[in-house]
């Protein structure tokens, strides 16, 4: 009979979510194992885009300095283009059909200065290849010995108490381990379909093959492009184009290593010749000679799925086990690194019995709720890439059609600079992936670990451009800059800190939160950080951003979530020498002596109704 080993949280899955899931824990003192059923990290490079919030959540948790150092500048990642193509001296070669900025860039556009001051950091452009070491390193540094690759979980059990699993290493030696918790990361291949999880969507819309090769590009490239999308009278339709994007190591035109990837209609035949794609990359590019070296070769299929819940007793799913997307707007890889934040310390707060572990049932109810919004971001960013060829008229397999539309659309007179003008005006429409700048900060949750103040929900951009910061609970604590009192500079996003602590943000009026705040640590075992800003207070608000988007009168507090979100708020000072946020607290945590926890119903005391695990 095996021996079992004790832990607290088993993670199923070693690969950018699973891994990055391991840090956040062991930064709150969670002990666990992670099992990986492959021998190393990713071959394949796969996600790539890092978008400004998963970077200030990596931030929180100082896992970025890698990143930083060997993901691409922002500069070089700026622009999306389309053109025809990269090479060729024909009349229609190296035409350029449209670019757009992409990602706020760093141009010092309006754009640009807008993604710069919303948050700390930028996004980034890192190849899966290369981060997933990165996370590796991170995640075992924290917890040496205990992130365990080839190693595969064959059976689990939850009895209600625990969870079991057992587990084999590519010896075949089998162990098993009791846990109070176990997470799967693994991508939806063993957990998800043995307790019960359905994906509801659309699969099969295309198969999409992703070259990964080396080649020497830089006299063709622009040190700006984010990627390439070919459109050209021989390719055709959406399906029969393509796009080319930089690797890295080296950034920019300089760039070593290069993905392309290619549409194909399910039911092509070819799509699994693999030995006709590198012709077809240079048939593409229109650089017939170049000398490619081939790393990898991935199909993979064009869904957008989602499950149908997100836990069932003391088993989660997260990542792709829980959602799948189009690529793009670069959407999966976020969107699970944000399950990972947003799990890691309702967790802590439940196993160290800081918070009843009720408040564990409100992981489902956010971020199956974003899942979903980015599930449908994702198929409808994707689905809008046709209106791109729509526009131009193209028609599949109608060559010799689709080469003289290219030729009116590049001609020398007043129609063709119509027609042109009128493509671009199309193209412009692509925004919504490259620059959905509220769709990646300004997600919400409305139902889970907050208390509703009452007041409505603001508007929201239906094109996901425009994020409008906001403290409203249940919403991101807007990003600013802050001076201290010892000449550092920090932002708001600091005051949290990594151990799972919240803060309470005031000002000097707040003096009766401040007191209320001694009570809460006291009472609940819980820390609560404490932050005065203002002129005059314990931090300057440099930028004056925080007084733009505090929304709060003097003496009012805003309480703020291990992730950043905002849990609860009072507009106006104290009634009651800080009482209502002991009342507050006492109901977000749920615990037995608080009362129960309320729905939330545009009420000062409700949230999400938890279900006792």
């Amino acid at each position: 009979m095996l021996d079992i080993i004790q832990t607290e949280v088993i993670v199923v899955g070693g690969g950018g979510c699973g891994l990055t899931l391991s840090s956040f824990l062991s930064d709150y003192g969670i002990d666990h194992f992670v099992f990986e059923r492959r021998s190393g990290t990713s071959k394949l490079p796969k996600a790539h885009y890092l978008n400004q919030r998963s970077m200030e959540a990596l931030r929180q948790h100082q896992m970025v300095d890698e990143i930083l150092e060997k993901g691409a500048p922002s500069r070089n990642f700026s622009q999306a283009i389309w053109r025809t193509s990269l090479g060729g001296d024909g009349p229609l070669d190296q035409k350029l059909i449209h670019s757009l900025n992409s990602f706020g860039g760093d141009d010092g556009s309006a754009t640009s200065q807008t993604y710069g001051r919303d948050a700390p950091l930028r996004s980034n452009n890192i190849p899966q290849v290369r981060l997933e070491p990165i996370l590796l390193r991170l995640a075992e540094k924290r917890n040496p010995g205990r992130i365990l690759f080839g190693t595969t979980v064959i059976d689990f059990s939850d009895d209600g108490d625990s969870v079991f699993a057992t587990v084999q290493d590519s010896d075949g030696k089998e162990k098993k381990y009791q846990a109070k918790y176990l997470v799967a990361a693994d991508g939806g291949k063993t957990i998800g379909p043995k307790i019960g999880v359905v994906m509801h969507g659309v699969t099969g819309v295309a198969d999409m093959v992703s070259t990964h090769f080396s080649a020497d590009l830089s006299q063709y490239w622009d040190d700006k492009w984010f990627a390439c999308h070919f459109i050209n009278g021989d390719g055709g339709t959406v399906l029969e184009s393509g796009a080319v994007v930089p690797m890295g190591p080296t950034w920019g035109r300089k760039s070593q290593e290069w993905v392309c990837h290619l549409g194909f209609d399910i039911n092509d035949k070819d799509r699994l010749n693999e030995d006709l794609l590198v012709s077809r990359i240079r048939d593409l590019m229109k650089i017939p000679n170049l000398d490619m070296k081939v790393h990898t070769i991935n199909h993979w299929i064009i869904e957008r799925v989602l499950a149908n819940k997100f836990r069932e007793g003391r088993i989660f799913i997260a990542g792709d086990a829980a959602h799948r997307h189009p690529p793009t707007t670069g959407l999966g890889l976020n969107t699970a690194i944000e399950d990972a934040n947003n799990l890691s310390w309702k967790l802590y707060l439940a196993l160290r019995g800081k918070a009843d572990p009720s408040i564990l049932d409100t992981y489902d109810s956010e971020r199956r709720a974003v899942g979903k919004r980015n599930c449908d971001w994702g198929l409808f960013t994707f689905q809008n890439t046709s209106v791109i060829n729509a526009s131009i008229g193209l028609i599949k397999g109608d060559k010799k059609g689709n080469q003289e539309k290219f030729k009116a659309l590049f001609e020398d007179s007043e129609s063709g600079r119509s027609f042109l003008a009128q493509t671009r005006r199309i193209t412009d429409s692509q925004c919504v992936e490259f620059s959905a700048h509220d769709l990646e900060l300004g997600f919400r949750y409305e139902n889970g670990f907050h208390l509703s103040d009452g007041t409505p929900a603001p508007e929201q951009d239906p094109l996901g451009q425009i994020y409008s910061p906001c403290t409203r609970p249940g919403q991101r604590l807007p990003h600013a800059w802050l001076d201290t009192e010892n000449g550092e500079i920090i932002s708001t996003h600091d005051l949290v800190g990594k151990q799972g602590a919240m803060v309470l943000i005031t000002d000097k009026q707040g003096s009766d939160w401040i007191s209320a705040v001694s009570k809460l640590m006291e009472k609940h075992n819980l820390t609560i950080n404490t932050a005065q800003i203002g002129q005059n207070n314990q931090y300057i608000d440099r930028d004056d951003n925080w007084a733009k988007y505090k929304d709060i009168r003097a003496g009012g507090a805003i309480l703020v979530r291990p992730d950043n979100f905002v849990a609860w708020r009072s507009l106006a000072p104290s009634e009651r020498e800080g009482q209502e946020l002991v009342e507050a607290v006492d109901k977000l945590l749920n615990k037995k002596d608080a009362g129960t926890i309320g729905h939330i119903n545009g009420g000062t005391n409700g949230v999400t109704n938890g279900v006792k695990a």
